[in-house]
């Protein structure tokens, strides 16, 4: 199994990874740029007979794709803000041509479906890593969980969104540089909450916001705020960028490119973290 750290591989891949150690005789775990393994434990690795890769973020999944011979199953979790590069898709389509012993798993609906319309070679969908059940707080209160790399890029569209909720009290998980986020969002009565565990991002609020701007496969808060039972506040260009009318999702619109996610219990069936890693896990068995 490769990531780019073995650190993200434990947080998003545990699951998968247990599984796989009671079907296969052995399973090792490694980080391309950790300083203690890195690229050439990988590489010595790959290269071994008998090795399948698993590998998962863009950067390691274009390192195992150069391994065309090996067997192995690459998730790719989305584009991101490359999607718009013509450059990056031409490469992945050639990549994916030339790796015809690879199984290709894509976490964004939106990226499914554009590379099964443009190439002959069988994809898999599967909606990200999975969400875990997390305790929330009041109704009232809506959070945006974002990073300090990320929220830049989706401030245009929260702001569609907070234009119309000025009454709601706004709650920003995440962030570490205070000062920029309230240079940002200056004309907006917002509350900064900074880092919080894993399991504490939710306290704060039952209601959870999801804009458009970054460009990921499934972001796993999206997927545990689901599956938690928050009031999910969703951009229309999310909304079918993650596939979530697919996953038995409606809509309501509550704004201009707003929508409250409907269905909240279904779709939690479908992308709760134990169905996504069978999911995951009966694709391999049976196509790697």
């Amino acid at each position: 199994m490769i990531n780019d750290t073995i650190v993200i591989n434990n947080l998003y891949r545990s699951g998968l990874k247990s599984l796989l150690k009671k079907e296969f005789s052995k399973v090792y775990c490694c980080g391309l740029f950790d300083k203690k393994q890195g690229l050439f434990f990988a590489f010595f690795k790959i290269l071994q007979p008998n090795v399948a890769t698993i590998s998962s973020n863009l950067k390691s999944n274009i390192f195992t794709l150069f391994f065309f011979w090996k067997r192995g199953c690459v998730i790719l979790n989305g584009i991101g803000r490359y999607r718009s590069s013509k450059t990056l898709r031409i490469i992945l389509f050639s990549l994916f041509r030339l790796n015809w012993k690879k199984i290709i798993i894509i976490q964004s609906y939106a990226d499914y479906r554009y590379f099964k319309r443009y190439s002959s070679k069988k994809y898999f969908w599967i909606p990200g890593s999975g969400g875990n059940y997390k305790k929330s707080g009041p109704k009232g209160n809506l959070l945006l969980v974002q990073r300090d790399d990320k929220i830049k890029m989706i401030s245009q569209s929260a702001f569609k969104l907070l234009k119309t909720i000025q009454d709601s009290r706004i709650f920003i998980v995440g962030c570490h540089d205070h000062k920029m986020v309230k240079e940002l969002f200056q004309d907006y009565k917002v509350n900064l909450v900074g880092y919080q565990r894993s399991e504490d991002i939710f306290l704060k609020g039952g209601g959870f916001i999801q804009p458009s701007g970054y460009g990921e496969g499934f972001p796993h808060t999206l997927a545990d705020a689901i599956v938690s039972g928050l009031d999910v506040y969703i951009d229309s260009k999310e909304f079918v960028r993650y596939g979530l009318g697919r996953l038995g999702g409606g809509k309501q619109e509550i704004s201009n490119n707003w929508y409250r996610l409907k269905g909240l219990k279904k779709i939690a069936t479908n992308i709760n973290s134990e169905h996504i890693v069978y999911s995951y896990m009966t694709i391999i068995k049976h196509h790697m």
